[in-house]
This record gives C-alpha cells, sequence and structure tokens, in this order.
C-alpha cells in the first residue's frame, strides 16, 4: 500500500496566514485549524491537488505556488507551498458529508521570524482545540511548526480568542 501524500497552502494577506476550522464526523472527534490543503487524487501532482484543494475549501482561485518542503503530517507525507491567490474573500467550503465539517475559515497571525534567518515562515499546520469533556480554555497544542524544514518549536498563534474566532458559512 502506497503512503498517503498531501498538499498544503500557506496563504499570506497583510501579516496573516488563512486558517481553515473543521470538526470530526467522529464521536467524541475533536476541532481543529488547519491550513488549506488535503489528499491527492490518483495521477494528480501535489500542486494539482493543492489548487483544487484550495478552490473547494476556500473559494479562493490559486493563482501562484511556489514548492516550501515536505513535512509529515498526521494523515500523510505534505507538499507545503507557498500560494498567492486571486482577489477575493475566501468562505468556507461545501459540508460533502464524508470528510472533517467545514466551519469557517479566518486569517490568523503570521509566526514571527528573526530577520537574520531569512527563511519562509511556515505557520502551524493544524492546531488542536479542546472537546468540551472537562479542557481548560487555552489548552490547544500545536501538531508541527516548521520554518524552512527545521522544527521550530510549538509556538502560538495569537490568543485562544482569535484562534476560534472563524468565517462561517
Amino acid at each position: 500500500m502506497s503512503e498517503r501524500r498531501r498538499a498544503a497552502a500557506v496563504i499570506v494577506r497583510d501579516g496573516r496566514v488563512l486558517m481553515v476550522h473543521e470538526r470530526s464526523r467522529r464521536s467524541g472527534g475533536g476541532e481543529w485549524w488547519t491550513l488549506p490543503g488535503g489528499g491527492l487524487r490518483p495521477g494528480e501532482t501535489a500542486e494539482e491537488a493543492l489548487r483544487r484543494e484550495v478552490f473547494e475549501e476556500t473559494g479562493l482561485v490559486v493563482s501562484d505556488a511556489q514548492y516550501v518542503l515536505e513535512m509529515p503530517y498526521p494523515s500523510g507525507m505534505t507538499s507545503v507551498f507557498a500560494v498567492t491567490v486571486a482577489d477575493g474573500e475566501p468562505r468556507a467550503g461545501q459540508d460533502d458529508g464524508f470528510g472533517p465539517e467545514p466551519l469557517g475559515v479566518d486569517w490568523l497571525p503570521v509566526p514571527e521570524l528573526p530577520i537574520e534567518t531569512h527563511g519562509v515562515p511556515v505557520p502551524p499546520l493544524m492546531v488542536v482545540l479542546p472537546t468540551l469533556a472537562g479542557h481548560a480554555e487555552g489548552a490547544e497544542s500545536v501538531a508541527a511548526d516548521v520554518v524552512e524544514g527545521s522544527a521550530a518549536g510549538a509556538g502560538r498563534t495569537g490568543t485562544a480568542t482569535e484562534r476560534r474566532r472563524s468565517t462561517t458559512k
């Protein structure tokens, strides 16, 4: 069996990165914020999947995609791209009834990067939100925070209120 492959988009506007808010359909499943993106279909390149997924999840059209790095993700190795989109405002994707339930999209602060590194800031790919079952406010965990392909530590982006605010359907 081949390894699952994914593509993810880092879309930055006015110092903020576009994140997608989703909820698991599984009983007791949680919610999370993630970069727009998803799995590759058979015969599809990472860039083709990226363009399709960005449009499906945000309604935005990719005008340019520059490959940044490969990194592990809970559902498979992910090709991360720095993406420029055509003008327009993002909106939550249509609910297909199968994958995670789309709850909204929002622009969250980009992690700061020291000027001397000359790197590309890649925000956390996924921020897991606590479920209502006894988790304290602010207990979010960051699955990955990567800069230039090396782990940069679990950084937080914005306040808990900012992380939970989303543009809903």
